[in-house]
């Protein structure tokens, strides 16, 4: 399980830096650039979370991620 998760947090780390990198690209102060993708990051990974894992249970999700550690709801 713990592969999974580090998986999906290396995910949305990485997706996390490339919106970065296009909003610095197109001419945003970096500091708004970085607090920008934070935003964005944080509200898609949620909403993708939401959307995988549903209204599953503590167990439920744990199973899911065990046994769906090259799975990765992110992406």
């Amino acid at each position: 399980m713990k592969d999974g998760i580090q998986q999906w947090v290396d995910a949305a780390l990485d997706s996390k830096d490339e919106i970065a990198i296009d909003l610095i690209n197109a001419g945003i102060d970096p500091l708004t650039a970085l607090k920008a993708s934070t935003v964005v990051t944080k509200k898609g990974v949620a909403e993708k979370l939401d959307r995988h894992f549903g209204s599953k249970n503590a167990a439920e999700i744990t199973q899911t991620i065990s046994a769906h550690a090259s799975t990765n709801p992110l992406q």
